[in-house]
């Protein structure tokens, strides 16, 4: 006879519990959190919980509503350089970046089968400005910028602030942005004005700024500087744009748009306050516009499968593994990176200085570029994965394929094979000058190729090499 289950006695224990342990830490966001979903589905209460321990800042608490401001938000990047890759992006919205640049959520999502969209990523914002007297927030005031997905509002991005500033204490008006993305591939950071000097005594940060950003990972996803921010008055329109009456909505297809996003422009208008939509008060948008600049050197990496031995043997590939060596050895795991941005009006790239200066050990094991537990079927068509490391005088890339190898029957022969393989900067990519450099991609090409000639038994067969095609 089957027992039958009283969900709704367990759910009310379950708040009873919690209740009690709320009672005991009044304070604890944790049990707050618990109490909130306790009349949810299990599935619910998972996600919620998932959600709320994904944050970046894992020592602090959560931010709540008060502590958040609802942006739009638009990110473009150069494509990094390579003198070989060339392809069409897909415009995502009726707004075009400046020349050179691409939505970086189009960057990759097309051409590679494991980099994150922007959505995935937090960007690290400090916002300064020049004029004390109209600010009560701290000054660098360090927030994140935060994906929310919404059915409801176009305000997908949420401005959250540190817990000990309120939502209220940010004033309308002129800021400065500097920042990085993606937030979670460094401990943390910090902002400095300029250095002054004979010739400049005072700094304001409207002149620039030093960006330091410590412990980023050796290898990561795309470590991205802001090198140019502005705001607009809608998704389809960055900078300042007003009609003969001095109008900021002008909507009759006349484009006098003036104060346009650049590369070393780093102001932008926050807007605050309320408006009424359709007879009802809500806050005035804010549309924020970026440009980014590469820190790493990035490598591409396509695999296929020989044709021969796919017609007897399939590939999954579970995990794609990258260390990185220079001339003294194994790079360390963390660095600490210095950008030194100098704002201009010409429109060239702000940076004028990078300094990495290693701040953890010797790497001792492996970063992961690509995991996929399920594996990813490789075919004799190349499929390609991007890995972006710090291009700390590299001058040796050391990739290790992990894969499982199936029968046509797709039952599993063999179980997590690896391979490695060592490839020298100056040898596979002539003409390099011998290490890794900011900004530049490098292709590698990989075919699974068994070694064996004659006997099909071999052990190869079911533990094939990868034979670097370049």
């Amino acid at each position: 006879m089957k027992k039958r289950i009283n969900i709704a006695a367990i759910v009310d224990k379950m708040q009873t519990a919690v209740q009690h342990l709320a009672s005991l830490c009044p304070r604890n966001r944790f049990f707050t959190l618990l109490l909130a979903v306790a009349n949810s589905s299990l599935f619910t209460l998972h996600s919620s919980l998932f959600i709320s321990c994904s944050s970046d800042n894992e020592s602090s608490e959560a931010p709540t509503s008060q502590h958040e401001i609802p942006m739009s938000v638009s990110a473009s990047a150069m494509l990094y350089e390579d003198g070989t890759e060339t392809r069409s992006m897909t415009r995502r919205t009726s707004w075009t970046a400046p020349t050179g640049y691409y939505l970086y959520e189009a960057l990759y999502d097309e051409a590679y089968e494991n980099m994150p969209t922007l959505s995935k990523s937090n960007i690290d914002l400090f916002m300064t400005h020049d004029v004390a007297k109209n600010f009560t927030t701290p000054n660098p005031l360090e927030a994140r910028l935060r994906y929310s997905p919404s059915a409801t509002t176009t305000n997908l991005w949420k401005l959250v602030l540190p817990n000990n500033v309120e939502e209220d204490s940010v004033k309308q008006g002129s800021y400065y942005a500097y920042g990085f993305i993606p937030r979670d591939a460094a401990d943390n950071a910090e902002l400095t004005k300029l250095p002054t000097d004979g010739e400049h005594p005072t700094r304001t940060w409207s002149e620039g700024a030093e960006l330091t950003i410590k412990g980023l990972k050796s290898v990561a996803v795309d470590p991205c500087i802001i090198i140019g921010a502005k705001h607009g008055f809608s998704p389809d329109y960055d900078g300042d744009y007003t009609d003969e009456n001095g109008n900021s909505q002008y909507d009759d297809g006349t484009d006098t748009r003036t104060n346009r996003l650049r590369a070393g422009d780093f102001s932008f208008y926050l807007q605050r306050g309320t408006t009424t939509v359709e007879g009802q008060q809500v806050p005035k948008p804010n549309y924020l516009y970026f440009l980014f600049d590469h820190l790493y050197s990035a490598l591409s990496i396509s695999m296929r499968v020989n044709g021969d031995y796919h017609a007897i043997r399939h590939i999954k590939l579970k995990a794609l593994y990258l260390r990185t060596k220079n001339t003294s050895g194994p790079t360390s795991e963390k660095t600490d990176v210095t950008i030194t941005l100098r704002s201009n009006i010409e429109g060239t790239n702000p940076i004028s200085d990078i300094t990495y200066t290693p701040s953890a050990d010797q790497t001792k094991s492996d970063s992961t570029v690509y995991k996929n537990s399920a594996g990813f079927p490789l075919t004799t068509n190349y499929s390609s994965f991007l890995g972006h490391f710090m291009p700390q005088g590299v001058t040796t890339l050391i990739l290790t394929s992990v894969y499982d190898v199936y029968d046509t029957h797709g039952n599993l022969i063999r179980k997590d094979c690896k391979a490695t393989n060592t490839m020298s900067i100056n040898e596979l990519f002539p003409g390099q000058e011998g290490v890794s450099r900011r900004g530049w991609q490098y292709h590698v090409n990989l075919t699974i190729n068994p070694t064996y000639l004659y006997v099909l038994s071999e052990p190869d067969l079911n533990d094939p090499t990868i034979e670097i095609d370049n």
